[in-house]
């Protein structure tokens, strides 16, 4: 079987030997590769979305590395026929088309519906379903019209990002949606959106491989720290670290060495090099930070490689999902995989990956005192981590078993084969 893959960066082992600077997400792309070449009877190529001036093919470990390269300016027609080129070399029998976001992966379904080879599009996030919580709840009319300029700096930014940058987006993912034969996902949520914009493609679970330090690395409540908290993203809006920031005055009244870090760089400094339309949120999150006080509490950790997080993890009494939506995401799997004791808000599909009391404690995502409350509870009973930390464990390793997984991909490619 020879498999074609569309990815959304260019992998890390394709990164270091072409020195490229590597990606900090997706390392999920080699994990389930490099799981996939353990089959004999499969070919795997990846399509790589890069930069216009980074042309390559590369033959690593047996995998195929194509450039899929090219910039918010090319001509579609010309980025189809890049496509084309690149089935043509490998003439794969099946595509795997990972994501909706970008252009290419329009491009790539084009490409193989021409010459009628059977594709699967990969739900990751579905951006019309998230086009709404862009802003993460804020209240953004409000904001507009404050006293303050910060304040409404940042809330016009935002709200530039959602409606000129983000839903320009939006049309050709629902193109590629409606034009999906095969659609591979992960969550009632993905499933219930997918369906919504297109009720006759045949849809394929399969849960997602994490990297490989997340398997390794154990949560161990003698060695961690007390009442520290760790939080995955805190770039955007829609991740909602500003609720976390809300709630922490609620703790820091019994907690007093309460901490939390936050992956990312810290707002407004001189290493975050992120476009304006990625700073309205960095303001409005630095103001709220300082008008409550709050700054002696708060570590930014900058971006980190999978080992530190893994190792992160494994050191604080709590991690939180602090998200307005998510489809699956894949921090609170790695979290629930090293036995972190988990805090997840109850948004898109994060119901499927752990059950509320048991493996994780739910809260509304705009709710910072009841994320305070659920955050109390696992700070002041050590049975309670103890027991989210194993439940979550084990339900993380059965939702991210590699081998179970790969099998799910390998059962789906089989029966698309077969249909076609």
């Amino acid at each position: 079987m020879k498999v074609l893959w569309t990815a959304n960066l260019i992998p890390a082992n394709v990164s270091a030997k072409l020195n490229l600077q590597s990606e900090v997400l997706g390392g999920w792309v080699e994990s389930m590769a490099k799981q996939l070449c353990n089959f004999d009877n499969l070919e795997l190529a990846i399509a790589c979305k890069c930069e216009e001036n980074q042309a390559f093919f590369e033959i690593i470990d047996g995998v195929n590395y194509y450039s899929l390269n090219y910039s918010s300016t090319i001509n579609f027609d010309v980025l189809v026929s890049r496509c084309s080129k690149i089935i043509a070399d490998f003439s794969p029998e099946i595509i795997h088309i990972e994501g909706t976001e970008f252009l290419h992966s329009k491009a790539m379904l084009q490409a193989a519906k021409s010459q009628n080879i059977p594709a699967v599009v990969s739900m990751q996030g579905i951006l019309n379903g998230y086009y709404n919580y862009q802003c993460g709840n804020l209240q953004i009319d409000d904001m507009m019209f404050s006293k303050s300029l910060t304040n409404i700096f940042s809330a016009w930014i935002m709200h530039l990002r959602k409606t000129r940058w983000y839903k320009p987006r939006m049309k050709p993912e629902k193109e590629i949606i409606e034009n999906a034969d095969y659609i591979l996902g992960r969550t009632t949520w993905d499933r219930a959106h997918s369906y919504a914009i297109n009720p006759t493609a045949k849809y394929y679970p399969c849960s997602r491989i994490l990297r490989t330090p997340f398997y390794e690395e154990n949560w161990n409540i003698e060695k961690m720290q007390r009442h520290s908290i760790y939080v995955g993203n805190g770039y955007n809006a829609l991740k909602g670290a500003h609720f976390v920031v809300m709630a922490l005055p609620y703790l820091i009244r019994e907690y007093p060495d309460v901490k939390v870090y936050i992956a990312g760089y810290k707002p407004f400094q001189e290493n975050d090099k992120r476009s304006i339309l990625k700073k309205g949120y960095a303001a409005y999150l630095k103001k709220l930070i300082h008008d409550l006080g709050v700054q002696d509490y708060i570590e930014f950790t900058g971006p980190l490689k999978a080992p530190q997080v893994a190792q992160k993890l494994s050191k604080v009494n709590a991690y939180v999902l602090c998200s307005t939506i998510e489809n699956s995401p894949n921090t609170l799997g790695e979290a629930m995989m090293v036995g972190t004791p988990c805090v997840a808000a109850y948004v898109g599909g994060v119901s499927d990956m752990a059950e509320d009391g048991k493996e994780a404690l739910f809260y509304r995502n705009d709710d910072p005192k009841l994320l305070a409350w659920n955050l109390k509870k696992v700070f002041d009973s050590d049975e309670l981590a103890l027991s989210l930390s194993e439940a979550g464990k084990i339900r993380a390793r059965i939702t991210h078993d590699p081998e179970r997984n790969a099998q799910m991909l390998i059962d789906a490619y089989t029966d698309i084969l077969e249909e076609k």
